[in-house]
């Protein structure tokens, strides 16, 4: 029985800090994620001198565009293609050439992945975003406020060369036009 007790007292201790270190594994794992297919969209972009699109994945298709209001929210997945018809519209039609490099879908623990400019990223050519610099923010559930839990929260500024950095909990990356 006293053997229970200090299980159950060191269990108690350690539930806490396991939410916090789940949680945080969760963010990273999905800002190298989202790092990874950033900087696959660059890379192809540049060898295969055609724009190169990441956007969010709408719900309930495999491989469409979200487009509109509620375009701004990656947490539901997002895919990487090559635009080879270079349409305005920048979006995934595989009978007019374009060719999906990468999807992935949603990942769990995550709210919101939220885009500060853009609703997608345009990759030129020249490895140059078409939108400028963007920030994405990348939220964990349950912890609505920055103050109290800045731990649950990551912050990637991409400037316009593509560059991509890890900014502090909460920073915003406007005006990071490098």
């Amino acid at each position: 029985m006293v053997t229970l007790a200090i299980l159950a007292i060191l269990l108690g201790l350690a539930a806490p800090s396991m939410t916090r270190f789940i949680v945080q594994w969760r963010l990273s794992n999905t800002v190298n994620a989202l790092t990874g297919s950033l900087r696959t969209a660059r890379t192809e972009a540049i060898a295969r001198a055609r724009p190169v699109i990441v956007c969010q994945l709408r719900a309930g298709t495999t491989v469409g565009c979200e487009t509109g209001t509620g375009a701004r929210d990656f947490a539901v997945g997002w895919i990487v293609f090559v635009n080879n018809d270079r349409d305005a519209a920048s979006a995934y039609s595989e009978s007019a050439g374009d060719e999906l490099l990468l999807r992935q879908s949603a990942l769990p623990g995550i709210a919101k992945i939220t885009l500060g400019k853009a609703a997608d990223f345009v990759f030129l050519p020249n490895g140059l975003v078409s939108s400028g610099s963007n920030s994405v923010a990348v939220e964990a559930p349950g912890f609505d406020t920055l103050v109290t839990t800045p731990w649950a929260r990551r912050t990637l500024c991409i400037s316009k060369p593509g560059r991509i950095r890890h900014a502090a909990d909460g920073v915003d990356c406007s005006g990071n036009d490098e």
